[in-house]
């Protein structure tokens, strides 16, 4: 039988001693312009200076506004005020976008340090990585960078160790940021070696707005926090200038944002790292649901004459007893053209389940609509039975590899689930990553994904299902699972659909079936609070 004790444990701590990070980012340091505010930065060194028992001190990058010598000198003439009282090291500095601007990294090198450093003591372990691109807002990591850090994070002797990692672009999508963009290339790999190496907290800069986010894999929780800017005016909706401080005890984090200018109204955070273990299913055990999850069957008119993917796909999906639902979460066609269409609904009618699905990009072409409306109906085709909320929507726009939901689908939609809350499963499908996968490169192309991650990881939406453009992954985001799967394209990597099956007791049991070798492994095993 499931039980909930089996589920969650709490190792032994690792920490035998109390350490404080205070971290502060995004200070855009110049001389001209108006990106930079001193008197905020004179505030926040009074406040930072006069910190108790302070471990480490962080910058988080972007010291300076453009990366020039000018810019430079004056920012290390401003870092003169950092005298704090604690008797801890002088702050570590890690290089933002700004300060590679004008080969600013050669500066960097220069006038404040190397561009990846280190700190360790018997408790704690934490690396900081350049993320930049010279002159360019985004940022990558880098294959041979990503596998260094986890032979680092994987050290034996630090098997026990807190293990923090540090880069100044954003992991994942951040809300209350506008457009998202300007992640690192490189976001899904590096995600997946965090998790795989156990690394217990992952700090960012970048997007001027503090966010803290739970991440699991289904062995650990993983913390990314997201500092806000320490004094450059541009901040981001009612956020204005801080600093933070994070309590690490043992396997307890206390996370407070402080405001600079207004310290009566800081936020404080409380976390737990835990470590998770299999539950055991009893043979005899039903799940309460069961979805399919498929993407990328690029649908073509050769289709009608040769044995294909999809097919394939199709005739192993039969065979699955009491399915609830298919998924296809985009790319259902090759070219949007009508005869594909036309391919597709028929081959879909082929299912033995209910099905549902949603277009792509390849499903947007021109006329593309007016075909999907007259073969598939709603864009946004909705699924319900008496355990089961699910919504398709469509986050693709007309010939173009961007996408958004919107907010006025967005907030129609966390209306609805928050009305039937804990009464139903609540599930949600549609084409565009709000997760970066691992071995592709992440675009970022939903602009709101920053706000519907948030949304949807915060709300009581149990899964999210998006298209993969490579392989599957899964995680946990507070209490959502997201999975990016069931590629039958085959062009680079092995076709595969996912099936997905929840028990009563909150398990949720990923699985990945695959097409080529007829091998089906198990690649997520979760937790949710469902309380139907």
């Amino acid at each position: 039988m499931i039980s909930e004790n089996s589920f969650k444990i709490n190792p032994k701590e690792k920490l035998e001693a109390k350490k404080r990070l205070v971290i502060i980012s995004d200070t855009h340091i110049t001389r001209s312009g108006g990106s930079f505010n001193l008197h905020a930065f004179n505030v926040g060194m009074e406040k930072i200076n006069k910190i108790k028992d302070a471990s480490v001190y962080l910058h988080l990058g972007d010291i300076t506004q453009m990366g020039t010598l000018l810019d430079y000198e004056y920012a290390l003439e401003q870092f003169e005020k950092f005298e704090p009282l604690s008797k801890s090291p002088k702050m570590i500095f890690l290089i933002g976008n700004h300060d590679a601007m004008n080969v600013g990294y050669l500066l960097f090198e220069e006038m404040v340090g190397k561009r990846h450093y280190t700190y360790e003591d018997d408790d704690i372990y934490i690396y900081g990585i350049d993320s930049t691109k010279p002159d360019l807002p985004g940022g990558i990591i880098h294959h041979n960078i990503i596998e260094s850090v986890r032979k680092k994070l994987e050290k034996p002797e630090r098997e026990n160790k807190f293990k923090v990692v540090c880069f100044h672009h954003q992991l994942i999508p951040i809300p209350n940021t506008g457009k998202e963009r300007s992640a690192i290339d490189d976001s899904g790999d590096m995600l997946k070696m965090l998790l795989e190496a156990k690394a217990d907290l992952v700090l960012n800069g970048h997007r001027h707005f503090s966010n803290l986010y739970t991440v699991s894999s289904s062995e650990k929780d993983l913390f990314i926090f997201n500092a806000g800017t320490f004094c450059c005016n541009k901040t981001r909706y009612r956020e204005l200038f801080t600093y933070s401080i994070i309590d690490i005890d043992g396997n307890n984090l206390n996370f407070k944002v402080i405001p600079v200018l207004d310290s009566n109204s800081q936020r404080e955070i409380l976390r737990e790292v835990n470590y998770y273990i299999p539950l055991q299913i009893d043979k005899k055990q039903k799940p309460i649901a069961r979805f399919i999850q498929i993407s990328n069957s690029l649908v073509s008119e050769l289709f009608e004459s040769n044995f294909n993917n999809f097919d394939k796909a199709i005739e192993k999906i039969n065979k699955i007893n009491e399915v609830d639902l298919v998924v296809h979460a985009g790319n259902l066609t090759k070219n949007s053209f009508k005869e594909e269409f036309q391919i597709a609904k028929d081959k879909l009618n082929q299912l033995k389940h209910p099905y549902l699905a949603v277009p792509g990009y390849s499903d947007s072409k021109p006329l593309a609509w007016e075909y999907w409306k007259h073969y598939f109906g709603e864009f946004d085709p909705l699924y319900e039975n008496d355990n089961i909320y699910f919504q398709g929507m469509n986050s693709t726009t007309l010939d173009s590899k961007e996408g958004f939901i919107g907010r006025k689908k967005l907030n129609r939609f966390i209306e609805k689930v928050l009305s039937l809350s804990h009464q139903k499963i609540f599930g949600v499908c549609f084409f565009h990553n709000l997760i970066a996968t691992p071995l592709s490169v992440w675009r970022t192309e939903l602009i709101d994904s920053g706000d519907v991650l948030s949304q949807f990881a915060r709300s009581q939406i149990d899964l999210v299902l998006n298209s993969s453009p490579s392989i599957s992954f899964n995680v946990k985001i507070e209490n959502t699972v997201f999975s990016n799967g069931g590629n039958l394209e085959g062009k680079y990597f092995e076709e595969v659909f996912i099936e997905i099956e929840i028990y009563k007791k909150g398990l949720v049991v990923l699985k990945e079936h695959n097409l080529r070798t007829g091998l089906i492994k198990v690649i997520g095993n979760y937790y949710l609070s469902i309380l139907i």
